[in-house]
């Protein structure tokens, strides 16, 4: 597989979109978090930005069903240059640190929300069913190795060089990985999906996750555990903030040792032991699992217990992201899986939101240990709801004809 030169391109150009989002999601957090009233800052900032993509991700579904995927690609990241350019020149021209620092933050935060869901929806296209789960999980863990190791190294590089270096090593890996995609040889077929309006089509969106309410439920519970990472993001640099014998480079260590996780997860997703269980029980196990990692986190949250634990929250979390892109490319058709790609990352935003929004008044309140016992809650409320869904397809599997075999979408 590795010899496919469609994967190796696709490979070297996730990487290096995924540097961009290292730093925007890793580094800038960082930054602002330990700079004065950054906490609140930072928390508001985050909560504003993920409602913002809440109300606005899940039309870019229709987008995605129905023009060129790969065009969107590339166009995608073209946009993302231009912003990194107005970065770049707020910074340089205007000498406004932190402008150019929440700039950067939300670029980031908005190339992620919309290029989830298309680079699903075009990995589909290129790939057949039986590499899915081979697909996503080389591309997590590149995700992640990329993005927390270029974070993590960012926050190294910016105490000693600057942030101009490192926008401009990131306009020129986004440059690059637009030539990467461009040159990946795209199917000529055309989905046949009939011309409607952007609401009517995110209508029909919402029509197809209703046809299907348990494969519904499990996709957006098992997206739980990414919102909670997500509101460790917020947690970490402020908690190592508060403990004198944290650092930058501290935090820069937690954030490679999540990446170390979550290769090991992605090796775990394609060694041949995982292959005797089906995609939703290893969803079932894999939330046990993250949920076993957040109430050791809950009873160890001191300066070691962030830094152990690291590991096991990449990992965990990152077997998890795995198996729910599997599950929806495998339960979605071609012409759909757009729209219930983005309307599945317009829930993210929204639980992003709201989880965050949450977790800043607790942090004010309560302080870190309240907020982390609040991760805890969520993260069991997740596989809660999750066991009775999956209890039931397992019912309703057992009670098929023996001929007829797993592959019947009762979902």
């Amino acid at each position: 597989m590795m010899a496919n030169p469609t994967l190796i391109l696709l490979l070297i150009s996730n990487a290096l979109a995924s540097i961009g989002t290292g730093v925007a999601m890793i580094a800038i957090p960082w930054f602002l978090a330990t700079g004065e009233g950054g906490s609140v800052l930072f928390g508001v900032l985050a909560t504003l930005i993920n409602i913002f993509l809440f109300l606005v991700t899940p039309f870019i579904g229709p987008a995605i069903d129905s023009c060129c995927r790969q065009k969107l690609m590339i166009g995608l990241r073209l946009a993302f240059v231009l912003g990194l350019a107005l970065v770049y020149a707020i910074f340089a021209f205007g000498d406004q640190v932190n402008a150019a620092l929440i700039v950067y933050y939300c670029l980031g935060a908005v190339f992620y929300a919309f290029n989830v869901p298309l680079r699903t929806a075009y990995v589909q296209e290129l790939f057949s069913g039986d590499e899915y789960v081979r697909i996503n999980s080389i591309l997590e863990v590149e995700n992640q190795v990329a993005a927390v190791s270029t974070g993590a190294l960012a926050i190294l590089v910016m105490e000693y060089l600057g942030l101009s270096i490192i926008i401009f090593g990131n306009l020129l890996c986004y440059i690059i990985a637009v030539f990467c995609i461009a040159r990946i040889k795209y199917p000529t077929k055309k989905l046949s999906i009939k011309t409607q309006s952007v609401i009517q089509s995110f209508r029909e969106g919402l029509q197809i996750l209703k046809r299907k309410p348990i494969l519904t439920l499990m996709l957006l519970v098992s997206s739980i555990p990414y919102v909670v990472i997500i509101m460790y993001t917020v947690l970490h640099p402020i908690a190592l903030s508060q403990l004198p014998q944290a650092s930058g480079s501290t935090y820069a260590v937690v954030e490679l040792l999540f990446g170390l996780g979550a290769i090991l997860g992605g090796w775990v997703i394609i060694s041949s032991r995982f292959k005797t269980a089906n995609t939703e029980q290893s969803l079932l196990y894999a939330l046990g699992l993250f949920l076993m990692v957040v109430s050791l986190q809950a009873l160890f949250p001191s300066y070691w217990g962030f830094i152990l634990l690291a590991s096991a929250f990449g990992l965990s979390n990152s077997v998890v992201r795995i198996l729910r892109q599997t599950l929806l490319m495998q339960q979605t058709t071609a012409a759909e899986i757009g729209r219930v790609g983005a309307l599945l990352q317009g829930w993210i935003m929204l639980m992003r939101a709201l989880c965050l929004f949450v977790l800043t008044l607790i942090i004010s309140t309560l302080g870190v240990l309240g907020a982390i016992y609040f991760t805890l809650f969520i993260a069991a409320a997740a596989l809660l709801v999750f066991l009775p869904a999956y209890l039931k397809i397992h019912q309703a599997m057992t009670q098929l004809p023996q001929h007829l075999g797993a592959s019947n979408d009762i979902r």
